[in-house]
C-alpha cells in the first residue's frame, strides 16, 4: 500500500514553488509558504482578492489574467512566463501556470496556480490542493522532475517529466530505492550523503551544492541540479524528502563552450594587445622623428635665412628675409611643441603663445620692463591644421607692435587673448597701446604682406576679422578649429 501524505501540509510546506488556489472566479481561497516567500504577502492580506494583483498594469489592461483562466477552463491548462509583481512592487520574471480543478461530476471548482522565478534558476512552488487528485495535478504540470522519497530513500511518488527524464514507468519506480537513478560509482557516497541529510534535514536550493550525474534506464549519464525539501506530514511519521531534478547537460555543455571561447577569445585579445602596442610603439616613434625633422628643417632654413639677410646687410631685402625668418620659427616652434606631446595630434595653445611671444621679444631684443606681453589662454588645445596658421597670424601681430608700435623708449603693453564661442569658433582679441596704425600690417593697402598674410589665414580658419586704430591697435579675430582632414590622391 502506498504511504498517507497529508498532501494540505506538504503543500504549504514547500517554498521553492509559490501554489495558490482560485475559485472560479479568479480569487484566492489558499496560500501556501511558498507563495508568501516569492511575493511578499501573508495568507490574510490576500484570501478572497482578485490574482489580478500579481499582474503589472500592462497585463491588467490587456486583460492577461482574466484570458489565462479562460484559457485553462476550456482548456485544462494554461502557462504564462513575463513579470509578476510583489507587495513591495518590485517584479520578477517567473513562469505560471494555471490549472483547471474540477469535482467527481465534472464541474470546475476552481483553478490551481504554480509559480516558479525564473529570474534566479530556482524553482519555487505555487500551490497544491488539499486532496490528492488536486495535488498530483498541481505536480505534474511542474516543469522539472519531482520525486518523494522517504528517510530510506525509498520512492513514493513521482511525476510525469520524471518518466520522460529517466525512462522508467511509473511501476519501475515506485517501492524502489532512489540509488537507482545515480551511476553505481556514487551510490555508495550517495547513500552516505542521504543519511547525513536525515540527521539534519533543510531545504536546499536548486544549484546549491556539488556538480550531480544521474543515471537513465538505458544506462546513459547526465548532469542534474537538485533541490531537496523536507517534509513531515504527521508528528508520529518519519521526514519525507520533495526532489526536484533539473536535466543541466545542454547547460553544462554551453558553459563549457564559453569557457572554452573565452580562453580562445583572451588569447587573441592578448596576441592582439600585444601587436597594437607594438604598431604604437612604432607609430610613436616615427611621429617623434617626423615632427623633430620638420622642426630641424625648418630651423635649418631659418638659418639660412638669417646668414644670407647677414650677407646683405643694408638691403632692403633684408627686412623680409629676416620676417620670414620669424615665420619660419613660429611654424618650426609648433613641431616642437607637437613633439613634446603625448599623443601628437594637438598642442597646448598657451604654452605655444608664451614660448613664441617670448621668442619674439628676444629676437627684438625686447626685455618685461619695457615691452609687457600678458597671454589669456585657458585649456585651448589646437591640432596642427588650426595651430600653423593661428600663430603665423599671432607672428604678424606681435612682430609689428614689437617693431613699431613702441619707438624709442616708450614704454607699452600687449595683450592677447582666445576664449571659446560655440560650435567650434574661437574668438581672439589683440591689443597693444602703442603709438597707433603702422602701416606695415594696419594699412587698408592690401599690397603688404603682413595684412595679406593675415586675411589670407583668417579664410583659411573660415573667419573674420575686425580692426580698430587710434591710441594704440586692436584686432578682434574670429575663427573655426578646423578638422584635420587626410586627402588620398586616386
Amino acid at each position: 500500500m502506498k504511504p498517507v501524505i497529508d498532501y494540505e501540509h506538504f503543500l504549504n510546506e514547500i517554498t521553492d514553488y509559490a501554489i495558490f488556489m482560485l475559485d472560479t472566479d479568479g480569487k484566492i481561497i489558499s496560500w501556501n509558504q511558498g507563495a508568501e516567500r516569492f511575493k511578499g504577502y501573508s495568507e490574510a492580506e490576500v484570501l478572497h482578492k482578485h490574482y489580478r494583483i500579481f499582474f503589472p498594469e500592462e497585463s491588467k489592461a490587456a486583460c492577461l489574467p482574466e484570458e489565462l483562466l479562460v484559457t485553462a477552463a476550456s482548456t485544462g491548462r494554461a502557462e504564462y512566463s513575463g513579470w509578476h509583481l510583489r507587495k513591495d512592487g518590485s517584479k520578477f520574471y517567473g513562469n505560471g501556470i494555471i490549472t483547471a480543478i474540477y469535482n467527481k461530476e465534472g464541474i470546475l471548482i476552481g483553478f490551481a496556480k504554480i509559480t516558479r522565478d525564473l529570474t534566479m534558476l530556482e524553482e519555487n512552488s505555487e500551490r497544491i490542493t488539499r486532496s490528492e487528485r488536486k495535488f498530483r495535478s498541481l505536480i505534474e504540470s511542474a516543469p522539472d522532475a519531482m520525486i518523494i522519497v522517504d528517510g530510506n530513500g525509498m520512492i513514493n511518488l513521482v511525476n510525469k517529466q520524471t518518466l520522460t527524464l529517466f525512462g522508467y514507468s511509473e511501476t519501475e519506480l515506485y517501492g524502489r530505492n532512489i540509488e537507482m537513478l545515480i551511476p553505481e560509482r556514487f551510490s555508495g557516497h550517495h547513500i552516505k550523503h542521504r543519511n547525513e541529510y536525515k540527521k539534519n534535514p533543510k531545504i536546499r536550493m536548486m544549484g546549491e551544492g556539488r556538480e550531480l550525474k544521474a543515471k537513465r534506464k538505458d544506462g546513459t549519464e547526465f548532469d542534474v541540479e537538485i533541490s531537496l525539501s523536507p517534509i513531515k506530514t504527521d508528528p508520529e511519521d518519519e521526514v519525507q524528502i520533495v526532489a526536484a531534478i533539473r536535466d543541466t547537460t545542454q547547460r553544462t555543455k554551453i558553459e563549457n563552450e564559453i569557457r572554452e571561447l573565452n580562453r580562445t577569445l583572451e588569447q587573441r585579445v592578448k596576441e592582439r594587445t600585444e601587436e597594437l602596442e607594438k604598431s604604437l610603439i612604432e607609430k610613436v616613434t616615427m611621429l617623434q622623428e617626423i615632427h623633430h625633422r620638420v622642426k630641424n628643417n625648418l630651423q635649418t632654413v631659418s638659418s639660412l635665412l638669417r646668414i644670407q639677410s647677414n650677407k646683405i646687410p643694408g638691403n632692403p631685402a633684408v627686412s623680409y628675409l629676416q620676417a620670414s625668418e620669424q615665420r619660419i620659427r613660429s611654424m618650426a616652434l609648433i613641431h616642437m611643441q607637437l613633439y613634446k606631446t603625448k599623443d601628437f595630434s594637438k598642442i597646448n595653445f598657451y604654452e605655444y603663445v608664451e614660448d613664441l611671444c617670448n621668442q619674439l621679444k628676444i629676437s627684438f631684443g625686447i626685455t618685461d620692463d619695457k615691452v609687457k606681453v600678458t597671454v589669456e589662454i585657458k585649456d585651448i588645445y589646437f591640432s596642427i591644421d588650426t595651430a600653423l596658421p593661428c600663430g603665423l597670424m599671432i607672428n604678424e601681430l606681435v612682430t609689428n607692435s614689437l617693431k613699431h608700435a613702441f619707438p624709442g623708449n616708450r614704454q607699452g603693453n600687449i595683450q592677447l587673448e582666445i576664449t571659446r564661442l560655440e560650435n567650434r569658433t574661437y574668438e581672439l582679441i589683440y591689443i597693444d597701446d602703442g603709438i597707433g596704425a603702422s602701416d606695415d600690417v594696419i594699412t587698408e593697402n592690401p599690397s603688404k604682406l603682413g595684412i595679406l598674410l593675415i586675411n589670407t589665414l583668417v579664410e583659411q580658419l573660415e573667419g573674420e576679422v575686425e580692426t580698430s586704430y587710434g591710441a594704440g591697435a586692436e584686432f578682434k579675430l574670429t575663427f573655426r578649429d578646423v578638422e584635420h582632414k587626410t586627402h588620398y590622391r586616386t
